[in-house]
C-alpha cells in the first residue's frame, strides 16, 4: 500500500454509542442540519433531491414534512445516479451540493454539482431551487463525489472524494481532496490538495482502497477538530468511519492533516447489527447549550 508523505497516525478519542433509528425507510448517505430550531435531512434517493424537515429527531420520519425540491432534466451529464446531496446555509442563502452522472457514460462521469435556493432566513422547502451547474474550479476530468463545505480560519473549503488526479477509469482507489472556495458555487481554480489516501489495511475491501464521505467534526471542548470520513467498501459490513485531525497549520498543506490509526466507528465484533456504519455527519441535538452531539449515518440491519 502507498505511503502518504507527511501523514501522522493518531489515536481516536472515546465516544458513547447509544443508537437511535430516526428513519424506517432507506435513507443512504444521510446529511442532517439543525438550523434555527429545525432539523433538515437530505439523502441519496437516486433520481431526484428531496428534503425532510421536523423540529425533533425523535420519531423524525413520522413527524417530518417531505418535499422533492429538484429533478434533473433527461439526457444531461447530471441526469443519473444522484448521490449524497448535502444542504448548507452559506452567505445568507441555501445551497445543496450533490454528485451526479451521465447515464450514457456511467459511474466514471460522476462530478460535483450545486443548487442555489432561497435566503436562509426562509424555509428551504418553500420555493424553487436554481441549478447552478458543476461546482466551479475543480479539475474537469476528475471523478468526484461526496462534496462538503467546511469553514476554517474564516475561509470556506470544499472537501470531496475523488479518484487520483489523472485517473479516469480505475475505480480501485478513492482519495480525499480539499480546495479553497471563492464563492458558494465555485473554488478558486487552484489545484486541489490531496489530504488522505488509503494507506491503512482497514481502509480496504479486497483491492479497493476507499476514502469518502468527508464531514467536519470538532470536540465540544475545542481541543481538536478535523474531518471524519468513511472507508472500506460501502457495500460490505467492513464500512466504517475514521478521523483526519487538523493540526492548526494551513488547510491546503497535506501535512496539516493527521490520520487516526484506529477507526472512530465500526461494526461491533459480536455479530449484532447495525453493520457497516458509515457516510454520516454530526449535529448538535437541540436539548440545551453544549449538546450532546450526535452522528447520523447509514448502516445495515
Amino acid at each position: 500500500m502507498e505511503a502518504f508523505p507527511g501523514q501522522m497516525h493518531m489515536q481516536t478519542p472515546a465516544y458513547t454509542d447509544t443508537i437511535l433509528t430516526i428513519t424506517e425507510s432507506s435513507c443512504a448517505d444521510p446529511y442532517v442540519l439543525l438550523h434555527k430550531g429545525t432539523y433538515y435531512l437530505t439523502f441519496t434517493s437516486g433520481g431526484h433531491i428531496e428534503i425532510w424537515s421536523a423540529d425533533s429527531l425523535f420519531d423524525f420520519e413520522k413527524k417530518c414534512t417531505k418535499k422533492v425540491i429538484w429533478r434533473p432534466p433527461p439526457n444531461k451529464p447530471y441526469s443519473a445516479d444522484i448521490w449524497a446531496p448535502e444542504i448548507h446555509a452559506l452567505e445568507g442563502r441555501w445551497y445543496i451540493y450533490f454528485a451526479a452522472a451521465d447515464s450514457a457514460v456511467g459511474n466514471k462521469s460522476h462530478r460535483m454539482y450545486v443548487l442555489r435556493g432561497p435566503a436562509s432566513t426562509s424555509s428551504p422547502l418553500d420555493t424553487t431551487w436554481d441549478f447552478c451547474g458543476r461546482v466551479g474550479g475543480l479539475p474537469d476530468d476528475q471523478w468526484a463525489i461526496d462534496g462538503t463545505v467546511l469553514t476554517l480560519r474564516s475561509a470556506n473549503y470544499f472537501v470531496y472524494s475523488g479518484w487520483p488526479l489523472g485517473t479516469t477509469h480505475n475505480e480501485t482507489r478513492q482519495e480525499l481532496f480539499i480546495a479553497e472556495m471563492r464563492s458558494p458555487t465555485a473554488c478558486t481554480g487552484a489545484a486541489p490538495t490531496r489530504i488522505s489516501t488509503p494507506d491503512l489495511q482497514f481502509e480496504f475491501s479486497g483491492l479497493s482502497g476507499i476514502n469518502e464521505g468527508p464531514q467536519f467534526l470538532a470536540s465540544p471542548d475545542g481541543r481538536w477538530l478535523g474531518i471524519v470520513y468513511s472507508c472500506a467498501g460501502s457495500w460490505t459490513s467492513e464500512y466504517k468511519m475514521n478521523v483526519l485531525y487538523f493540526t492548526g497549520a494551513a488547510p491546503l498543506d497535506h501535512a496539516s492533516w493527521c490520520k487516526s490509526n484506529t477507526p472512530l466507528i465500526q461494526a461491533s465484533r459480536d455479530a449484532t447489527p447495525p453493520y457497516g456504519p458509515g457516510h454520516g455527519n454530526f449535529v448538535m441535538l437541540d436539548v440545551g447549550p453544549g449538546g450532546p452531539e450526535s452522528i447520523h449515518h447509514h448502516a445495515y440491519t
